[in-house]
Order: structure tokens, then sequence, then C-alpha cells
């Protein structure tokens, strides 16, 4: 039939069916977003439930993973039921310690942890009952000194001219201070608080052998002592500081040369005096890696 003619044109059209593209992109996407979603969150709920302890044990992780922890725990990231170097059975654990995962305590748990640890008063009071018992009257003994202070029981021996604790120069205790000690050791076995043992020399200057000076007298006077405790059964892991503070803090302050000045203090701590201690040393003498951060110079501290 020819174009322009009254006939009837039937133009067919062949329709092709597109089909949508359904690629998976997004749903990768989507489930790398709620995964993330979901770490946060936990992550976060982590922080809000753990101990100072678990979170120290956080932080020494990612400090270094291949090492030990800070606060002494497994070093894995996630642990069910104890280090594979020490679990013999591959299994959960549910009767795990709450603070850690390895039966092993860090030096901070084993000590301060005692029934009788929570307060200066009822350190004071078993210490002042025990004495009583050894038949150690306090007013007989003009060199021991206890007192309540605000970190805990402080125990002072003093040093007398006529019986000295230590010989003149020297760090060798004498046996009468000897055996004080070695008393005194049977009543802090009584609890379980961390020690702190310091060494005072009075103001006067000495010079002995081996250009020894007063620092060096008081730490050694303070070490000896801890020896002497350890020998009485206290346990090494109780002893929280041995220190030698010369003649900078003297018992008596209007006669620094006094023979009082002259001693050895023993300090069972609190509980909440021992953690603010630990945090304190580990903020001013703790992990090299956060300090080496800090952008010091001498003419910004001096």
């Amino acid at each position: 039939m020819a174009l322009g003619s009254n006939g009837l044109v039937i133009r067919r059209v062949k329709k092709i069916k597109k089909v949508a593209h359904h690629g998976g992109a997004w749903k990768i996407a989507l489930a790398d977003f709620a995964l993330a979603m979901m770490a946060l969150f936990l992550v976060l709920w982590i922080l809000s439930v753990a101990t100072p302890e678990e979170l120290a044990s956080i932080e020494g992780y990612f400090q270094d993973p291949m090492g030990a922890s800070v606060a002494g725990y497994s070093a894995n990231p996630i642990d069910l039921g104890g280090s594979p170097a020490k679990s013999t059975e591959k299994k959960l654990d549910l009767q795990l310690p709450e603070s850690g995962s390895t039966d092993v305590e860090s030096r901070d748990l084993r000590a301060g942890n005692g029934p009788d640890s929570a307060d200066a008063k009822s350190i004071n009071d078993m210490v002042q009952k025990e004495m009583g018992r050894m038949n150690i009257l306090l007013s007989e003994q003009q060199n021991l000194r206890i007192e309540v202070t605000p970190i805990g029981v402080r125990i002072t021996l003093l040093d007398d001219p006529d019986e000295p604790m230590f010989e003149r120069g020297s760090a060798r205790m004498m046996p009468d201070i000897e055996n004080t000690l070695l008393t005194m050791s049977s009543i802090f076995n009584k609890v379980a608080n961390p020690i702190v043992i310091t060494g005072h020399t009075d103001s006067s200057r000495f010079s002995g052998s081996g250009r020894l000076d007063n620092w060096d007298l008081s730490a050694l006077r303070a070490n000896a002592a801890r020896r002497i405790l350890e020998e009485g059964g206290v346990e090494d892991g109780r002893i929280a500081q041995v220190i030698g503070l010369s003649d900078t803090i003297p018992y008596n302050r209007f006669d620094t040369g006094s023979a009082e000045n002259r001693r050895i203090s023993i300090t069972l701590l609190t509980d909440e005096a021992y953690k603010k201690m630990l945090d304190q040393n580990l903020r001013n003498f703790g992990t090299p890696a956060q300090q080496s951060d800090l952008q010091l110079s001498p003419e910004a501290i001096f």
C-alpha cells in the first residue's frame, strides 16, 4: 500500500522489558554501619561497668598487645576463661575471679584486702589490743609512738642517746630494736594492710666511709627495718614503699639536731590511702610512653 493513501497503517513497536539493577553494595555498607554501632555501644557499656583494674588491663593491652598489661592480667583482648598459656582445658571457666581472668593477683590486689583494713581506727584498736596482750606498755616505751594519721596508723621508733637503735653512722641494728621489730611483726600479721617504711636522720651532717651521707643512711636503715619485718613473717608483697627521707621531715621541728629525729616510721595504710598512693605513683612514675607525649622543655619547667 502506498504512503499517503487512506489505507490503515499498523505500526508494531517492539517493547523491550528493562530489568532494574539489584546491586548488593548497599547491603554491605548497612552491615558495616550496624557492626560499627554495635561495637561502639559495646565499648561504652564496658567502660561504664568495668572496675579500675579492668580498665587498666584494657589500657595495657592497647599499649602493648603482645606483652603483659598494666594491671597484670591477660594480654588477650577477649579472654573466655584465662590465657591459653595458663589454661589446660578448652572450656569456659565460670568460677573466675571477678576482677581478672588469671589466678595470679597483681601486687596492688594482694595487699589491703583484709577484713580489718578499712579504716585507721580499727587498725589502731587492734595494735593497742595486741600490744596489751604482749604486755608492751606504751608508757614504759618512751621511744615508741603510735599515732592515727590521715593515711593510716603510724608506729614510730625514736632513737635514744642512751639506747641507740643503730650503730653510729651505720645501718646495723642493735639487738633491742631487732627484738622490738620482730615482736611488732607478729602484730602486723594480724591485718593485711600495705606497709610503708621511712627512715629519718637528724640535721647533723654525716659523711661516713664509702662517701655515705644522711640520704644513704636513712635509706639503708629503712631497708634494714624491712628485712627484719620480713624475718618476722611479714610478706614481701605487703611492703608498699621503703623510703629514706634524710632530715627533711624532723619529728622535733624546734631542735632539728635532736636524737628523736633519728627514727624509723612504719605506717599501716588504709585501703583508700593505698589506692591513692598507687594512682599518684602511676601518674608520676608510670608508663614512659604516656610521658613522652608531653612536649616539655627546660624553659617550661624551670
